[in-house]
């Protein structure tokens, strides 16, 4: 069962622009379940910007400022494996 971190999470990935609700609900699927509390809140903080600035940094090739944020948008835009 998902819990309900999860799930509002999934909710928030909708962004309205294809190409950001991809990828980031394709991090949410794979990554988020093994991810640590750190790793989730720095996910929660992505999901919190405006959809211009998530543009910049997973379309446009712009870097958040902060490293655990710029290391989780390097983690959403080139996954393992």
């Amino acid at each position: 069962m998902r819990d309900a971190d999860f799930a509002r999470a999934r909710w928030r990935c909708r962004r309205g622009m294809k190409e950001l609700d991809v990828l980031l609900l394709r991090w949410l699927e794979r990554r988020w379940p093994a991810a640590d509390a750190g790793r989730r809140r720095a996910f929660e903080w992505l999901l919190e910007q405006p959809d211009p600035d998530l543009a910049d940094w997973l379309i446009h090739g712009a870097r958040p400022a902060d490293d655990a944020h710029a290391a989780l948008v390097d983690d959403i835009l080139h996954p393992p494996g």
